[in-house]
């Protein structure tokens, strides 16, 4: 079958479980996952498992294989995962730290391969669909968090993944650069059919962007499907525990807060 499944997804830290037999449905190709629920709903520790980065019982699936019975050098080939905080200590600069992605797993490593145009192109067209190439001389330590954020999407994306793994990709950016990452992320899902799934607490920006919600609560998957079945009054009174109404506009629906419950 065609996507990633994740069935039975269990990780507990000590004592606590974080996520108990969480099963999503098909995550296709070409489709923007929004992964929504209020904090310590185990969104993070989710994305970190399917990319192995997390010890996590359960399966893990890309086009019917069972991505845990590979090396993790296989999955890491084909997915990408970008956290929410990235490290800021570099000497690279911004068109070397992403150069270096577009070069990731080379035999010789990226400074000892021969560039080439293909892969230069790939870097200047990120960098320009991203509004970065006026920084691309900068050193990465030298720009603010929302930049080096920026970058960091930059060098996910210049990898051509199948899956792609964002959590809070536009936590530290303002209102233009979010939503300019959301429409690079989309773009890109779509262009290339990548696997996209997104760690987003703006539900609004949820509504907006993606193609299906996962709604996490407790550990457990709470609700899935086309955003605008899933988010209503109810589920956000259940799960984040407010009053809010849903106002369908002519493209779309807004949440409006009203209060706490």
């Amino acid at each position: 079958m065609s996507g990633l499944l994740v069935r039975n997804a269990c990780v507990a830290y000590g004592r606590r479980d974080v996520l108990r037999g969480v099963s999503l449905p098909p995550l296709l190709p070409g489709s923007v996952t929004a992964l929504i629920g209020p904090n310590g709903a185990g969104k993070s520790t989710l994305l970190r498992g399917i990319a192995g980065l997390q010890s996590m019982q359960g399966a893990v699936l890309l086009d019917g294989v069972d991505l845990a019975c590979g090396p993790q050098a296989r999955r890491a080939q084909s997915m990408v995962y970008l956290p929410q905080s990235l490290p800021s200590r570099t000497r690279l600069g911004v068109f070397e730290a992403v150069l270096s992605a577009a070069m990731a797993g080379r035999s010789e490593g990226w400074l000892g391969a021969r560039v080439d145009a293909a892969a230069v192109a790939r870097v200047e067209a990120v960098l320009a669909r991203l509004d970065l190439l006026p920084l691309a001389s900068r050193q990465v330590e030298a720009l603010s968090g929302g930049q080096r954020q920026l970058v960091g999407l930059a060098q996910a994306l210049v990898r051509q993944p199948r899956v792609l793994l964002l959590d809070e990709p536009t936590s530290a950016l303002d209102l233009y650069h979010q939503f300019q990452v959301i429409e690079a992320i989309r773009r890109a899902t779509r262009e290339h059919s990548l696997i996209t799934v997104i760690v987003l607490h703006d539900i609004n920006l949820a509504l907006g962007c993606a193609d299906q919600v996962m709604v996490l609560h407790d550990g457990v998957l709470a609700a899935s499907g086309a955003p605008h079945a899933v988010i209503d009054a109810a589920l956000i009174a259940r799960v984040y525990r407010v009053r809010a109404t849903v106002r369908q506009l002519d493209t779309a629906a807004v949440v409006c807060v009203e209060g706490t419950l």
